[in-house]
């Protein structure tokens, strides 16, 4: 099982934002299964591991401008030394917000979390009912952009 670090404007383990496509597909440690996540998009996104690690591109020579990573064992995904996947959620907002701010006007949370700092989201698609319930505790994916992925918020 692989071991990604996140790092925020920079990249995720071998993948660095800013990389070609090609860049991309020599640093992983396997070959890339492309796809359109939206039949819009410009360009298709390159998925390893199962899917659990994705890569956007943009601009006209196309650059990496977005890294994906959801929650599967086949990858084990770290912030700083905080395992992202199997920390529950309430303790991965407070290590991150050690380095930014989230966005507090989001009307998505609680199930999503924007550090516009960072360049930085979180999601998780349902929350537990009770405090005996594990479904949504933790965060299913994690992502970060380029600077000014976001927008200025």
């Amino acid at each position: 099982m692989p071991d990604y670090v996140i790092k925020p404007l920079v990249g995720v383990g071998p993948v660095l934002l800013g990389m070609t496509r090609d860049e991309v597909r020599r640093a992983m440690p396997e070959p890339s299964t492309p796809f359109r996540k939206v039949s819009t998009a410009k360009y298709e996104t390159d998925s390893f591991h199962k899917s659990a690690f994705q890569v956007y591109y943009s601009g006209d020579q196309p650059t990496v401008e977005f890294i994906e990573l959801s929650s599967d064992p086949i990858v084990h995904v770290l912030y700083g030394e905080l395992d992202i996947f199997n920390a529950p959620a309430d303790e991965v907002i407070a290590y991150v917000s050690r380095d930014a701010e989230y966005d507090r006007s989001d009307p998505e949370i609680p199930y999503s979390y924007l550090f516009r700092g960072l360049e930085l989201s979180l999601w998780r698609p349902l929350l537990p009912e009770d405090e005996n319930d594990s479904d949504g505790r933790c965060f299913a994916t994690i992502g970060i952009g380029r600077r000014g992925y976001y927008g200025e918020g």
